[in-house]
Parts: structure tokens; sequence; C-alpha cells
């Protein structure tokens, strides 16, 4: 058999779908619609299992190496994605020494990392969500929020956590909301409400538990539980979300990707490379779309502290320290006021459809930054 070199957790996706679409081996629990009451280490949603049913009808090998190349595509197209959504709401700098710059340095730390959850870890799940995430951006910067509603959809059907990046429908146009809202909530209720109606001991899966890590920023917290506390799971949604929201009133949407994930690092207990890949694409969507003099230097730093760092360290308590500040700042810098001359327009303050922007007498829906930057 051959031995493919990554793939650490793909087991855990060939045996996911195994379980949803052809259920559980002879005496053994179901699988099925029962697969999450039944199996509830498997925190991976429906559609990633639909993904990984479709690779698997290649052998196990070859499947497993479809994955890793399929994931390995979607870094690159993670880019493209964002740096259109650049050059939708920032046309003026989108060409400018400075946003290249930030494009090609922050972009290749992010790339080594997507490498870890695409071909060591070969991570779906998450690949999918931070894809989905990224084609959320693009949508609403296009002003297609039925379009983003169906997006952030698809991504919490492949990870639940996405759904901590629910506030960035708010920046849809005002009025448009609701076309963003209800396809999201629709995508998430026709994948999730299958299990729960089938078997109620779905919603138990939340409460799954994993080791503490000696060097997650839960340890340096003060959370010494040497398993995932009980309320862990939904503080990092009730963290993560209320986040979003205070950097959309503050006119900072821009950080929502980032603080989502900041909020899952500085809860989680555990401290994998694939988390760390969400976190530098919420410093390079922040540096590209949010900050007036784009400067790779959140993202580079992130990468050392986060990537680097525990390769070359060895002190659990240690790490766990430079974890937890590295997210600290972050968030802080983040929420910080911006200088009144280099503040984008809020997103819900949309420039609403006028005879400029009309075509064959119709009105089109403005995009998701309505005005330019104020420089």
């Amino acid at each position: 058999m051959l031995d493919l070199p990554g793939g650490y957790s793909w087991h855990y996706f060939a045996t996911g779908a195994t379980l949803l679409f052809d259920g559980g081996a002879a005496g053994a629990p179901s699988g099925g619609l029962h697969l999450y009451a039944h199996y509830p280490g498997l925190q991976i949603g429906p559609v990633t299992f639909v993904v990984a049913e479709v690779l698997r009808v290649l052998p196990p090998a070859a499947a497993q190496l479809a994955a890793q190349m399929v994931m390995m595509a979607l870094g690159p197209l993670v880019l493209v994605q964002l740096r259109s959504a650049v050059h939708i709401l920032r046309p003026s700098a989108a060409e400018t020494r400075a946003m290249r710059v930030t494009a090609l340095v922050a972009g290749c730390a992010f790339s080594m990392v997507w490498a870890s959850v695409a071909v060591y870890y070969a991570h779906l799940d998450d690949a999918l969500a931070l894809f989905l995430a990224v084609l959320v951006l693009r949508a609403l910067a296009e002003g297609a929020p039925s379009l983003a509603g169906i997006c952030l959809g698809l991504a919490c059907d492949a990870k639940p956590w996405a759904l901590v990046f629910a506030p960035l429908l708010w920046t849809a146009a005002r009025g448009r909301r609701r076309y963003a809202a209800i396809p999201a909530a629709a995508v998430v209720a026709a994948a999730w409400l299958p299990f729960v109606l089938t078997d109620f001991g779905t919603l138990q899966a939340v409460g799954y538990t994993i080791i503490n890590a000696p060097s997650s920023a839960l340890r340096a917290l003060g959370v010494s539980d040497p398993q995932t506390p009980p309320w862990d799971r939904a503080a990092q949604l009730l963290l993560g979300s209320p986040l979003g929201a205070l950097a959309i009133w503050r006119r900072h949407w821009q950080a929502v990707l980032l603080l989502g994930v900041s909020a899952r690092l500085l809860l989680d207990p555990e401290v994998y490379d694939y988390y760390t890949a969400g976190l530098l694409l919420g410093t390079l969507s922040w540096e590209l779309l949010g900050l007036h003099r784009p400067r790779p230097w959140w993202t580079l730093g992130s990468f050392i502290t986060l990537y680097l760092a525990p390769r070359l360290l060895t002190s659990p308590a240690v790490l766990g320290q430079i974890r937890l500040w590295t997210i600290v700042v972050l968030v802080a810098s983040s929420l910080a006021p911006a200088a009144p001359d280099c503040a984008l327009d809020s997103p819900s303050r949309r420039l609403k459809p006028s005879g400029r922007h009309r075509r064959n007498g119709r009105p089109q829906a403005g995009k998701l930054s309505g005005r330019r930057a104020r420089h």
C-alpha cells in the first residue's frame, strides 16, 4: 500500500463519510443521521463529508492524495478572491506598491501555513470553511447578499465554528440584509436539522472534549482543566460573534475574520498549525482591506509567534504566553480607533441605488464599501 506523506487527519474524513453514507459496521453504533450522536468526536460538518465521499470513489491512497491536491489548490484561490475584493472595494489603492508588497509577503507567509492545513493535516473542513469565508467577502463586495448568505451557510455546514463569521452578513447593503440572512439560515438548517430531528443526541456532540495542551492560550489564561471545559465551545462563539459585531459598529468590518479566529485560538485547548492558517487569513484581510497604508507586519508577526516559535522554543508556558499576547495585541489593534483621515466608510452606511447605479433602467445593488475610502 502506498504510504503518502502527511494526511495526519484524513482518516477522520474518510471514516466520517463511510459512516454517513454506508452506516456503521456490524456490531458498532449506527451512522447515517445518527452520526453525530453516536460519534461525537467527528466535529466536522456534513458538507465536508459529502466532499470526502466524492473523493472516496478513488482507492484510499489516491483519495487522500486528491484531497491534499484539492486543498492545496484552494490556498492560491483564497488569495485570488481576496485580491479581487481589494480591487472592487479599494480600486485606487489596489495597485499601489504598498498593496502589492503586502499581498506578496503576507501571501507567502499564509501559503506556508496553508500547506500545513492542506498536506500535513489534510483538514478538509477547515480548508473549506476558510475558502467559503473569503467567498462571503467577495460576494458582499460584488453586492450579492444572497450568494454571501449561501457561502456562509455552507461554511457552517463544513465546519460549525464558521458561524462566528455571521456578523459579516450585516455588511450587506441596508434593506438587503435579509437577502443574506435568510439563505444562510436556510442552508444551515437544511444540512443540520435532519440530524437533530432524527436524533436529539446530536446536540450533545458540542460537549465533546479534547486535551488542554500545555502551550494553549487557554492554559495561559489560567484554565488548568486537563480537558476542554464544558463552557468552552459556546464561549468561543459568544466571544467571537460580539467581537465581530463590535468591529462592524466601529467601522472595522475588515477585521471580522481576524476576530472570529482570534476568539477560537484564545479559548481553544489545542494549538494545531491549521488554526494558524485562519488567523493569518484574518490578518491578511485586515491588512489589505482595512489599513490605510498596507503593511504585512501583522501577518508576519503572527507567522513568527504562532508558526515559527513552536519550532524554536520548548517551554510550553512561554509558548502559551506568546500565543495569548499575540491574540490580545491583534484584537486590540484591529478594534483601536482609526484616524479620521484613514477610516474606511462604515459597511452599514451604503450608497443607495441612484441614477448612476442604474443599468437598463434597473437599480444596481451597492457594493460592500458603498463609498470610496476617505484618504
